[in-house]
């Protein structure tokens, strides 16, 4: 430790013991703080990574753990890039530091995935830790996450839509990764950088407002904690701790009720159809997991249509993210890929869920949004006329069911029962497409109540009266128009 006999150089020592004890705790907290454990220190060279560098190499001298320095030059930013790269090089260089470096490809990874340079940079960076974390046989990755960080993904995810668990979003321990920094606020950070004389690197593309995490950070958050609450990144970071908290007790009771539910072929419908729906959800999510290997791309929606496969009559099925396919039948939920299995032809069908205010399902590729309304707005009225939705009187509708056309069905119109075959007919769909079109038809019944996209019958009509309101969107556009 560098000493100074001015001022400055007290406020330098105070500082630097402050931030080592802290980080020490935390590692002593988790059994790192031990000379026969080795950690993957991720660096950027940037601030945030460059203090934590910094500090467990000086922990690393006190006894800590041993330290390996990864850093990945993603390719984004040309020369600048590779300077990154030599400048992290040299710092480990001149310490003794061992150290891994990998260029790649960012752009075109971004390019051949759809994917935009933020998240294929995320993913392509994760791979190469993780590879090295295994073939250094290292105890932890450690990354330099810090409380703004979290709070700025907090708040993203609030304004994409998330529940508790995406609440939670970083754990200073996940049992891979290691954030000693959680707690530590970015000012401290600057102060600790100051002091030390380091010498970080800078990356211009975070300044600018082009992505959506750029722009929390230097418009959104500031404007909070100017107009709103000065404390802001506390509360936010208090409230992912709080459910991260109960995200773990939450977890293993879905948990307990998934070890009930396995049964051969997948998990049991009606162990899971009696449970919470926010328990439900959770026991899906374990289902998925263990039968993909992967949360990525899992989302509300897909939740929802698993949900609704549970309160399926007979054989009935939908399409998941990354070729994955659900099934439900003779009381068993599976997951499969697609190859495995084709999707139930004729009668297949999904009984529309009337008690709950909104949910979304999927029948043969296509979204539909189910709920429940006092009143009907311009917009569903708009819906209504062109054909995009349905509505009508709860109090006067049967069990509904979403499938495709069986021998025998028809619709009740003012003018009479008329056959579906001949409507087709008579509304030009051509013959190769008319199996395809989804129907929402009274269960059990050869009746129709919605050709969807197209005409419905006369049953449980909306009047002035009608306070109970069920609404069917179709998220699509399909082939009945």
């Amino acid at each position: 430790m560098k000493r100074k006999s001015t001022p400055c150089g007290v406020l330098f020592l105070y500082q630097e013991s402050i931030l080592q004890k802290q980080i020490e705790r935390i590692l002593s907290a988790y059994d790192f703080f031990n000379a026969g454990r080795t950690l993957l220190v991720a660096c950027s060279g940037g601030m945030d990574s460059l203090v934590l560098l910094d500090l467990l190499h000086c922990l690393q001298k006190e006894g800590g753990a041993q330290i390996i320095c990864a850093h990945y030059e993603h390719g984004i930013r040309g020369a600048d890039s590779r300077s990154d790269a030599d400048f992290v090089a040299d710092f480990c260089g001149v310490r003794e530091i061992p150290f891994v470096c990998e260029s790649g490809d960012v752009p075109a990874y971004a390019r051949t995935h759809k994917a935009s340079l933020e998240t294929a940079a995320r993913i392509c960076r994760y791979e190469f830790l993780h590879r090295i974390c295994e073939a250094r046989h290292c105890d932890a990755i450690v990354l330099a996450h810090h409380a703004d960080d979290l709070a700025e993904t907090v708040l993203l995810r609030i304004l994409r839509g998330t529940g508790p668990a995406g609440l939670a979003a970083m754990r200073e321990w996940d049992g891979l990764h290691l954030r000693p920094l959680l707690g530590v606020a970015r000012t401290e950070i600057e102060k600790y950088t100051e002091e030390r004389g380091l010498c970080p690197r800078h990356d211009a593309t975070n300044d600018a407002l082009d992505a959506r995490r750029n722009e929390i950070r230097h418009a959104l958050l500031p404007e909070l904690r100017r107009t709103y609450n000065p404390a802001v990144r506390e509360a936010l970071t208090r409230l992912s701790s709080l459910a991260g908290e109960e995200d773990d007790f939450l977890t293993g009771i879905a948990d307990a009720s998934f070890q009930r539910a396995v049964c051969p072929g997948g998990i049991s419908v009606s162990a899971l159809r009696d449970l919470h729906p926010a328990l439900q959800r959770r026991v899906l999510r374990l289902f998925w997991a263990q039968e993909t290997g992967s949360m990525q791309d899992f989302s509300y929606l897909h939740e929802e249509r698993l949900r609704a496969l549970l309160h399926a009559t007979g054989t009935a099925g939908c399409d998941m993210p990354h070729h994955w396919y659900a099934s439900s039948r003779y009381g068993v939920l599976s997951i499969l890929r697609s190859g495995q299995v084709k999707p139930p032809a004729g009668k297949g069908e999904i009984l529309l869920p009337f008690t709950r205010e909104y949910a979304i399902i999927n029948f043969r590729g296509t979204a539909f949004c189910i709920r429940r309304l006092t009143r009907m707005s311009a917009d569903d009225w708009r819906k209504m006329r062109a054909q995009e939705a349905v509505y009508a009187d709860l109090g006067g509708l049967p069990s509904l069911v979403l499938r495709t056309r069986r021998p025998g069905d028809y619709l009740q119109l003012p003018i009479g029962r008329k056959k579906l075959k001949d409507i087709l007919i008579d509304d030009k769909i051509p013959r190769e497409m008319r199996d395809a079109i989804p129907l929402v038809a009274v269960a059990d019944t050869q009746e129709i109540f919605w050709i969807v996209g197209g005409r419905r019958s006369i049953l449980a009509p909306l009047t002035e009266s009608s306070t109970d309101i069920l609404s069917i969107t179709c998220m699509k556009e399909t082939i009945a128009r």
